[in-house]
């Protein structure tokens, strides 16, 4: 178990926790000295979701262990590779294309490797799989992104130098994270296919509108929060080195929030865990628009850190048990919603904001939002009775 722990930690720091938000410290250095104005920064970001969106394409169409294993690998490596390659060139167009294959990856390491995972593990034990460990890799690469931009900018590194380092750091973790990956033979997938039908519930369609409606929703306020929290800081004249601490900070609670919302929904129900991170995630874009002061900002980046990735992890276990025979496919019919909430998520914030002068408006609009997901949550809890998972 500890090295299938490792492995999940080292996959999606690869893949989200360093490709995706080493981008979120150095979006604003990027803008600073390689010219990179407010829209553009919203249209590389929404490049890399919409590959993304791509690859959750790809993983629901995947339908043998090996073809699962070989896309994990693509990520893995394309991951590292486009990483390094941000740093070569000042092209818009490049800058876009580069990060629409990061944006492929990420998709690989989220649904094909937590659908592994939760294969394994349910082969390995007879109790409801939960994801919380696998998604701590998320928050691993934030306190390492973060830990490293620090440590790059007290040594005055540049933007394009930033990157080369992220791109050594994740080349560094490749190593445990595929040869310390979850097996799966084929007694595991007899065994899996021989219990699928245990787990499963009725989904009904409107059943599944509201889980994939919450889930775009929440896309929305992930990618807002991400994205533009830096740059949010440095709108506001907070000090840099200030800024990137309480970013850190996202990442250092992000890690026992997983745990946390694991024991949540083992002690009561999915849908009060799911209901509270999802209130806990739009208060704080509420807190970042209503309350101007630094010390408001770091709460507020503490609750995105305290709830998002649970809302994902979560969101993912509650797939995987849906569809417990092919998790990865349902994972993918999900996060479908999320991709393209990220794809138009940061477009929307970039021309808002640029309008707006401010980033206020568009994080505003983002946690009503998120309260609405909340909403459908209910709806589905109370009128649905679908928490039975």
């Amino acid at each position: 178990m500890i090295k299938i722990f490792v492995s999940s930690v080292c996959i999606l720091t690869i893949t989200l926790g360093v490709s995706r938000f080493g981008f979120t410290p150095i979006l604003p250095i990027m803008q600073a000295e390689a010219g990179l104005g407010i829209a553009e920064g919203g249209w590389v970001t929404s490049a890399h979701y919409l590959g993304y969106l791509v690859g959750v394409i790809i993983s629901y169409t995947l339908v043998t262990t090996k073809q699962k294993e070989q896309f994990l690998m693509f990520g893995l490596l394309s991951s590292i590779l486009s990483t390094v390659l941000m740093a070569v060139t000042t092209s818009f167009l490049y800058w876009s294309i580069i990060r629409f294959f990061a944006g492929l990856s990420g998709a690989a390491g989220v649904i094909i490797g937590a659908g592994l995972t939760m294969q394994w593990m349910q082969h390995k034990s007879n109790r409801p799989p939960q994801l919380g460990f696998y998604f701590s890799g998320i928050g691993f690469g934030i306190i390492l992104s973060g830990l490293a931009s620090i440590f790059f900018s007290q040594n005055q590194l540049r933007w394009n130098e930033h990157w080369l380092g992220f791109g050594a750091l994740s080349l560094l973790l490749f190593f445990p994270a595929w040869f310390l990956r979850p097996i799966i033979n084929k007694k595991l997938i007899t065994k899996r296919n021989s219990v699928s039908g245990e787990a499963k519930t009725e989904n009904t369609l409107f059943d599944f509108i509201c889980i994939l409606s919450m889930y775009f929703f929440a896309g929305l306020g992930f990618v807002v929060s991400a994205t533009f929290t830096l740059a949010l800081a440095v709108e506001r004249g907070f000090v840099q080195e200030d800024s990137l601490l309480a970013w850190l900070l996202v990442g250092v609670v992000s890690i026992p929030s997983l745990f946390f919302w694991d024991y949540v929904e083992k002690r009561a129900s999915m849908f009060l865990a799911l209901f509270s991170a999802i209130m806990m995630h739009a208060l704080s874009l509420l807190l970042a628009v209503f309350f101007e002061d630094f010390s408001t900002f770091v709460i507020s980046t503490l609750l995105f850190g305290m709830s998002n990735l649970g809302i994902v992890s979560l969101t993912m276990t509650l797939a995987g048990r849906l569809n417990p025979a092919n998790a990865s496919k349902e994972m993918a019919r999900l996060t479908f919603g999320f991709a393209l909430a990220l794809i138009i998520g940061p477009f929307f914030t970039g021309v808002l904001a640029e309008y707006s002068g401010s980033y206020d408006v568009p994080i505003l609009i983002a946690g009503c939002l998120m309260l609405l997901g909340g909403i459908l949550i209910v709806i589905r809890e109370f009128f649905l009775k679908k928490d039975k998972i």
